[in-house]
Formats: C-alpha cells, structure tokens, sequence
C-alpha cells in the first residue's frame, strides 16, 4: 500500500494540528489574564477568544474569504466621528479603519486593524506557499507576470521617496501619513492577485462594491434628509469624501453592464439602484463625484467595441450639438435651477466663480513652485510645501501642508518626475493590463468586469487630482482589487500570453 495514501493526514496536516494546538493554549492563557486584567468584564474576556477564533477560521479559509469580508466593512461601514452622524456600527467601522492608538485606550499601536489583517494575510500566503497547501492553488496561476515587478517599483519608489524626505528633515510621522494608504493598496493588490480564482469572484466582489455603495447612501440621504435640517447650518457633506469614489465605481459598473448587454435584467439593476446612487452623490455635494462619473462615461464611449447602441449613442450626440451648445451659452451665468449642470462643472475650473476651486488654484501655484526647486526626484515625504503665494487660512487641518488637495502635483512636488513615474507604475500597469483584457474578452461580463477595473483607477486619479484622493482609505479598496482584476483578465482572455484560459 502506498504509504502517502495510507496517511491519516495529507502532508502539512501535522503543522496544522500543532498550530491550532498552540492557539488553543494561548486562547486559554489569554482568557484567564483577559478576565483577571478586566476585573470579571465580559466583554474583556471574551475578546482574546472571539480573536482567536477569528484567526482560526481565516487559518482554514482559501484567502478570498477574509479579503471579501474587508473589503465589505471598509467600504460598507462609517467610523465614530468622521461625519456629522454616527451609525449604530460605527464603533466597529472606527476599530477597522482607524488606528489603533486611538481606538483602544492604552494601546500604543499606531497601525490599523485591517492594515494589520493584510500582513497577517501576506505571511499566510507565504506560510501556504511554503507548506504546499493546496488552499488556494486556483489562484496561484494566471497572473500577468509583470505585476510583481510593477508592484515592487512602486513600492521601492514610495520608501525611497520616504528616506529621501526624512533624510533631509523631513517629519517622519507625516512622511507615514502620506503613503500609508499608497502602501497598503499595493500590498491589497497582491494579496488579490493571488487570490481571486477568475469571473466568479469577480462577480462577488462587484456585488460587495454595490452593497457598500448602498450601505453608504442609505447613510448620505439619512444625513441629507433627517439630521441636516436639525443643524444650524448645513453641513458640507453627507459621508466622507471618499464616499465620492465608492458611489461613481458602483454607478459606472451598473452603467457599463448595462451599456455591454442591454437586456432587461441589466436595465432593471440600473433602475433599482442608479437612483439611489444619484441621490446619495448629491447628498453629499462633491463636485467631484460627477467629474469622474463623466470621465468614466467618455473613457467607456472611447474603448468600447461598435454596437448598435453606440452607433445610436453617437447619432443622438451629433443631432443634439446645437442643443447642448445652446444649453450651455445660456446657462453659463445663469443661476436657474434647471441650469445646475452648468454652474457645478464651470465652479470645477473657475476660480472666479468658486473660492474653493480659486483656494486650489492658488495652492497648485504653489506646488509647481516647490516642483521647480526639485524637479527630478523631490523634496521627499514628509516636507510641507511652500507657501509662495498666501492662501487662505485651513490651518484647523494640521496636515494642510503636507496633502494638498491635488494629490497629484502634490506627488509631483515631493517625489519629483523620476519619483512620480516609479511611484505610478503599478497604477498605470493596472490600466494597461485591464485595457488589454478589455479589447481581448469574449463575453460582455467579461468587457464589463475589465472596463470596472479602468474606472474604478480613473476615478482614483479624478479624486486625487481634485480632492486628496491619495490619502483617502476608500482608494485602497477600489484601486487594489482593480489592479489585481486587470492582472488576471489580462491572462484569462488570452491577451497577454495568447492563450484564453478555462472558465475556472
């Protein structure tokens, strides 16, 4: 009889077993000390336990799994004090995406929960490697060679830009607060990459971005409608900026399937929930949120295929110019309702109509200045930038100086060209291997998942341009999973390696 057959347990199974042996005692000892730190506190106690048992279900789950239910609360969930109103989960949603310094009293852990979740995965994504487990072995394969390397250039440009700036006096607590959320989204884009098996998880994580889309709307027009009018004044937004991102990917998905295959399934999804999307982006008053929409609506126009829908698209655009045009003329200074469109795209790139767009004009001078003083490889992070012209006074935002609102002549600024394209690198090939896979795909779930994946970076680089998107934590889980999406489309459609992979 063979005896690997024969063997009560599969190899690696022996290492496994003493793991959760381990984890077992420590979950006791931890127990016992939890209840004796917290003086009889139920919920003390019980902490290291329900830890534990976390741990041990992430331990026995193929890697997707946990990365879903991240990528759910993060987006899906507000945090304590981040808005004008608090959920009933937003203590859950404070734990997750704040750090932990200033969530638990006491703890000196100047890192986030789910920051933590993705280094605990990446190390058990090695253990796994290593060990042979068989786990996730459908999503070992199938990956777009390059990404690794693009991953490590931006990665390598970021803590070179990193020690370049505190090399020189920069303020290593602000240098980490500028490329914490850059870092993590790289490290979510690998743990992606070599996770997601193909359409059908790509499927769910499209209904994940569609229910925290909703989650949060639900919460902008309760704020809108319910706790605005209690106010003395309104508030500016509804949620946090970086809700503008999660609404506008949600909606372009919606309207990119819809626009790949116009059946009535797909037009019943628009109708159901495109409205509530709307709703919520004008709750939360971000002009931005319709910028990207248009951007992505014009990107999608430009790589799609011929159809009879963009045939009528187009006719219905050229009949329509002197309409548009006459629409536009006569709204320009116009303040009627009916001419809104109007105002918000033009307050956008005039700053004698808009002093927030006039504040950003002065701060881009700026920033241009300080890029002309250290034009190939930065100040570095963690410099603030110069102050040639005087702008108005934002100093309640302590970190005003160190993220701009153009995150990108911001990043240009204090990495320089050379550090800018290092540090974009990923980005970009996240673009180029969706595009690809996107002129390659078969099928129109397949067209819309790669188009998803382009708008969902489009989007970002809208944000970041208008509105500190570098900073924003949505970013991280929108940008990573599109990076890693466009990775594996690029192989599965056949378009990198020219041979179409099997429907896993």
């Amino acid at each position: 009889m063979n005896n690997a057959t024969s063997a009560p347990f599969p190899p690696g199974a022996t290492g496994q077993r003493w793991l959760f042996h381990a984890l077992l005692a420590f979950g006791a000892l931890a127990t016992v000390a939890a209840t004796l730190i917290g003086n009889g506190n139920i919920a003390v106690a019980a902490a290291p336990a329900l830890g534990l048992a976390a741990i041990g279900v992430v331990l026995i789950s193929p890697m997707r799994l946990p990365l879903f239910v991240l990528v759910l609360l993060c987006l899906g969930l507000d945090a304590t004090a981040e808005g004008t109103w608090d959920s009933p989960l937003a203590p859950i949603g404070r734990l997750l995406v704040h750090n932990l310094a200033k969530t638990i009293e006491g703890a000196n852990l100047p890192f986030q929960l789910f920051a933590a979740a993705f280094v605990f995965l990446i190390l058990l994504h090695a253990y796994r490697r290593l060990s042979g487990s068989r786990i996730d072995s459908l999503a070992y394969r199938g990956v777009a060679k390059p990404l690794s390397l693009a991953l490590m250039c931006s990665l390598l440009a970021v803590f070179a830009e990193f020690a370049n700036g505190v090399v020189h006096g920069g303020d290593m607590q602000m240098a980490k607060i500028q490329i914490q959320c850059f870092v993590l989204t790289m490290m979510l884009a690998y743990l992606m990459s070599v996770s997601l098996r193909g359409i059908q998880d790509y499927k769910v994580l499209g209904r994940l971005v569609l229910a925290a889309a909703c989650s949060k709307a639900i919460m902008a027009i309760y704020v809108y409608k319910v706790v605005f009018p209690t106010l003395p004044r309104h508030e500016e937004v509804a949620t946090i900026h970086g809700d503008s991102m999660l609404f506008t990917t949600a909606a372009i998905m919606l309207i990119s399937r819809f626009y790949e295959q116009p059946i009535r399934r797909n037009a019943f999804m628009c109708v159901a929930f495109l409205p509530l999307i709307f709703y919520a982006m004008l709750a939360n008053n971000r002009r931005t949120a319709w910028v990207a929409i248009a951007a992505s609506i014009i990107a999608l126009y430009i790589i799609s295929h011929r159809s009879r829908l963009k045939r009528f698209i187009t006719q219905t655009l050229v009949l329509s110019v002197p309409v548009i045009l006459g629409y536009i003329a006569v709204g320009w200074n116009s303040q009627a309702r009916i001419f809104a469109p109007i105002k918000t795209f033009r307050s956008v790139g005039d700053g004698q109509v808009d002093p927030s767009t006039l504040y950003r004009d002065l701060e881009n001078f700026n920033l241009i200045q300080m890029l002309k003083e250290h034009i190939f490889i930065g100040s570095g992070f963690g410099h603030p930038y110069k102050i040639v012209v005087v702008m108005p006074d934002i100093s309640f935002f302590s970190e005003w100086r160190f993220m701009p609102h153009n995150s990108v002549l911001g990043l240009w600024a204090f990495t320089g060209w050379l550090g800018f394209t290092g540090l974009s690198t990923a980005v970009v090939a996240g673009v180029y291997f969706a595009a690809r896979a996107y002129r390659a795909a078969q099928t129109p779930i397949e067209r819309t998942v790669a188009f998803t994946a382009i708008a969902a970076i489009v989007i970002y680089w809208v944000q970041c341009w208008a509105d500190i998107g570098f900073s924003e934590r949505t970013g991280i889980f929108l940008v990573g999973p599109a990076i890693a999406i466009g990775a594996r489309m690029v192989v599965s459609t056949g378009a990198w390696n020219s041979v179409r992979e099997p429907a896993n």
